[in-house]
């Protein structure tokens, strides 16, 4: 179903609250104030990028860091969140509790209860979307194996889940994964590949994918094209080839 009246991406993409938690009887929004800052340095960086169509190495770690926050942040990413990850103790994700006052005494108890707050363990998400960053093994692959594709006879369509990975069960890294900067412009990360798209029909597999992934919405600034896609997803829908979709789009990634 297409919306028939026009609609801001705020009131789409986002859920209002989502990282407002109770302590203590009062609403504590400190969470959120962070995304805002990162979202509008991250902004900043995305902004040059697209302008100048080139990438420093500081710039292109400043949209890895993009692509990993989006990836734990949306909520496609809850259920695994909370069941493999958000009781992962915060010292192992680099990240320790400690009394402002060192003469303070510290008592276990009061550690632990604030260990089990839950404004505590959604630091957690946070903390998983520098891990790829801190490793500067992992990091470095990374770069290596990016780089941008530009297309202006395809806009993009963007989902509520933009990033399409391989599958990855560490948090640690990224696997290949490809990932909308605007509607012409894609970041795309495949090891050992030469860093070129082999046929034109790449983009629109790509978008597909992206239908494909969405939790509730997709959006694109050319409605024909949504419509073709998701007609050409109904066909592969009827004939139970859809699974395919997340691993066949990077087959065209030379």
């Amino acid at each position: 179903m297409i919306l028939k009246s026009k609609q801001s991406s705020k009131s789409i993409f986002f859920e209002m609250g989502r990282n407002n938690f109770d302590v203590n009887g009062e609403t504590v929004d400190n969470i959120e104030l962070l995304y805002s800052e990162i979202d509008n340095l991250l902004s900043k960086y995305l902004d040059k990028v697209l302008s100048t169509h080139s990438m420093t190495g500081r710039e292109l770690t400043m949209i890895i860091l993009l692509v990993t926050l989006t990836k734990w942040r949306i909520p496609a990413s809850d259920e695994k969140f909370r069941k493999r990850f958000r009781d992962i103790p915060i010292e192992q994700l680099g990240l320790a509790l400690r009394p402002v006052d060192k003469e303070m005494e510290v008592k276990e108890e009061d550690v632990k209860r604030i260990k089990e707050m839950e404004i505590t363990k959604e630091v957690n998400r946070l903390l998983l979307s520098i891990q790829p960053l801190l490793r500067e093994q992992n990091l470095d692959e990374i770069h290596k194996n990016c780089f941008i594709v530009s297309d202006d006879e395809f806009p993009s369509l963007l989902g509520d889940m933009p990033i399409i990975e391989r599958p990855n069960d560490s948090y640690e890294t990224l696997e290949d994964f490809i990932f909308p900067l605007s509607s012409n412009e894609t970041l795309i990360c495949k090891r050992g590949a030469q860093k070129h798209i082999s046929q034109k029909i790449f983009h629109i597999q790509k978008d597909l994918t992206t239908f494909h992934l969405a939790n509730k919405y997709v959006v694109c600034k050319s409605k024909e094209q949504l419509l073709k896609i998701a007609e050409i997803y109904s066909t592969l829908l009827a004939d139970n080839k859809t699974h395919l979709l997340t691993n066949y789009v990077f087959e065209f990634i030379k």
